[in-house]
């Protein structure tokens, strides 16, 4: 079986920044224990991506926070968690490792990613880890089109290891996630 984790969005504005919380602070350490102790083939990490047009988007004039704006310190993913990447998998992290950055709360390339890594091992059955931030929008956005491109995938969130605005909004996502047969770990 091949496994595979997605640190979904795990950037500081969404842990110490502008869109930050404590629900976020606290799940920092558990992603970075899920990298210590995993064993992953492959680790793909997204990053929310922004620029300098952001209030004139959609998202922008519904959430009108200026947030992880590309090659800032608060679109970088937290110190914490490359650290841990980079301990686990030491020189072969460029091999492990793939960033994808997307524009919105989903990402298509991020399921065509995983889709193309896992045609290396055809027959093999795959099991996909989601981690990260905001459990009620980019988690769960990513975690249904992977749903939908891969749906013989096993697909897993690790409950503690995502957080979103409020521990409400994130329960409501874990639930609407089990119902699309996501399995919550």
């Amino acid at each position: 079986m091949k496994k595979i984790l997605v640190l979904t969005d795990t950037q500081n504005d969404f842990i110490s920044g502008v869109l930050g919380n404590q629900e976020c602070q606290t799940a920092v350490p558990v992603i970075s224990k899920i990298i210590a102790d995993g064993e992953y083939d492959m680790v793909f990490a997204t990053r929310d991506t922004h620029g300098s047009g952001y209030l004139d988007t959609q998202e922008g004039r519904k959430l009108p926070v200026i947030h992880t704006v590309e090659d800032t310190k608060g679109w970088e993913i937290h110190d914490d968690i490359m650290a841990s990447l980079s301990e686990k998998f030491k020189e072969r992290l460029n091999d492990k490792l793939t960033i994808v950055n997307k524009g919105q709360f989903g990402s298509i390339a991020l399921a065509e990613r995983i889709a193309d890594c896992l045609k290396k091992f055809p027959g093999e059955e795959a099991e996909i880890h989601f981690t990260g931030f905001c459990t009620g929008i980019c988690v769960i956005s990513n975690v249904m089109i992977v749903k939908a491109k891969l749906p013989e995938a096993k697909v897993c969130v690790i409950e503690k290891a995502c957080a979103c605005v409020t521990p409400e909004t994130h329960k409501t996502a874990i639930e609407a996630m089990k119902t699309c047969q996501v399995d919550i770990l």
